[in-house]
């Protein structure tokens, strides 16, 4: 195998001796992500966020994220700058067969060594591309070049193995830091890096932290923002929010799971009362469905605006089917009619936008599907279609269970799909405070 040595003179080598007896602890960390595909729109990186998350609960931070186009010189240049920042540096993709895969050759050019085949892995890759009645050709054996000083993890989802490469800050020096380099597709990225990774990592890491997850449901950032201003959490216990969609969630870091934690906690249960629905990272329609199937009840819908949505997440977690019974999608009036015994003298009265409507649609789908709780929704979603008086952002949701039929108003903004995103959470809201 030809080597890929570097013209430049380079401050930093892989190393080819034993593992290092009491290498220094890790702190820092940085991300470098390579592919056309991550800067022209067709692929949404999501590595970042994943070893972020990772490394915060080892103690590691990750303090710089990168991403780059398929070249060769610039990748590996910014392996070579990050190594002189941080501990400990992961590169994703590039590490496939075909020619636009040049990582393999970027970290060789970054450390000044070279590269060569690793026989063992070049015959498990070929048995598991022959277990797969696939074609082997000459051009899968790159997936077998390991980078000179490292050595190949086993990816236990995919063909292309991680790397895995002690870096010596000089010609003598020890291995202080470490280099990985992971696949790029996500599976493949996980599950290389919860095998043997971030088992060393740990190991290595300056101090694990504790943390504990509150999640909450309908009240926002801000408006959380507000009713904590001017109370301060046990020393030692740091604050952090994570806003998405489906739930917010506030999460309590500390050092050791302490009394401190614990106080922390239950402070938060007192200032936010009912919008806490879980200690455990757990969104909205998780958590809803999860409580349906532990107590035996059932749910059904009836949508218009949302077409879906509000279904679709009511059956995302596997084994919901004895939760969700099933649901209506009442686009038109005349389905409204047909299916869900919605009035005509209600519908011309008050529109299809509207509080009666709506909570003629849930009582009509409980009393059709014969669920314990119906939850409806009719809005509009724009971008069109809105009025002075019923703008775009309009929605109802109703609710039918056993304390009987109700409606809610709700005024949301953004685009078309997220005012249908945020419908459906607000149902799915309605029904987590009737669970109680």
């Amino acid at each position: 195998m030809a080597t890929c040595r570097s013209d430049l003179v380079t401050p930093f080598h892989a190393l080819r001796s034993a593992p290092v007896l009491n290498p220094p602890p890790i702190h820092t960390a940085e991300l470098i992500c390579t592919g056309d595909e991550l800067l022209n729109g067709a692929t949404l990186n999501t590595h970042s966020r994943t070893l972020g998350e990772a490394l915060k609960g080892l103690g590691v931070v990750l303090v710089r994220e990168a991403s780059l186009r398929d070249d060769q010189a610039a990748i590996a240049a910014a392996i070579r700058a990050a190594l002189a920042r941080v501990d400990v540096v992961f590169v994703t993709g590039g590490l496939g067969p075909t020619r636009d895969d040049i990582t393999r050759e970027a970290v060789a050019e970054a450390l000044g060594v070279g590269l060569e085949t690793d026989k063992i892995f070049e015959r498990a890759i070929r048995m598991r591309y022959k277990a797969a009645g696939r074609e082997w050709t000459p051009d899968r054996a790159r997936q077998a070049v390991k980078i000179e000083g490292g050595r190949l993890l086993k990816n236990p989802v995919g063909s292309a193995p991680a790397h895995r490469i002690p870096v010596a800050a000089t010609d003598d020096g020890e291995a202080g830091k470490l280099l990985f380099v992971l696949p790029g597709p996500p599976r493949e990225f996980v599950a290389c890096l919860q095998s043997e990774i971030l088992p060393e990592i740990a190991e290595r890491s300056a101090g694990r932290r504790v943390e504990r997850s509150c999640m909450l449901a309908g009240m926002g950032e801000s408006e959380v923002e507000r009713v904590l201003t001017g109370h301060a959490f046990p020393a030692g216990v740091e604050l952090g929010f994570r806003a998405n969609p489906m739930g917010l969630e506030l999460r309590l870091v500390a050092s050791e799971e302490g009394p401190e934690l614990v106080a922390a906690s239950a402070q938060l249960r007192d200032l936010l009362g009912d919008h806490i629905y879980s200690d455990q990272r757990m969104y909205l329609p998780e958590f809803i469905t999860r409580t349906l199937l532990e107590r035996g009840l059932t749910a059904c819908t009836a949508e218009s605006c949302t077409a879906g949505w509000l279904g679709k997440y009511l059956t995302d977690l596997p084994g919901s089917s004895s939760a969700f019974v099933g649901g209506v999608i009442a686009y038109s009036n005349d389905i409204k009619e047909r299916l869900l015994d919605v009035p005509r003298d209600l519908l011309i009265a008050h529109g299809a936008v509207s509080e009666p409507v709506a909570k003629a649609m849930a009582a009509g789908a409980r009393a059709r599907l014969g669920a314990d709780y119906a939850l409806s929704i009719t809005g509009i979603a724009g971008p069109g279609g809105g009025t002075d008086t019923k703008p775009v952002g309009l929605v109802f949701v109703g609710l039918a269970g056993p304390d009987g039929t109700h409606a809610f108003e709700h005024r949301l903004s953004g685009d078309r799909e997220q005012i249908r995103m945020f419908a459906a959470m607000r149902a799915l809201n309605a029904l987590r405070v009737a669970l109680g």
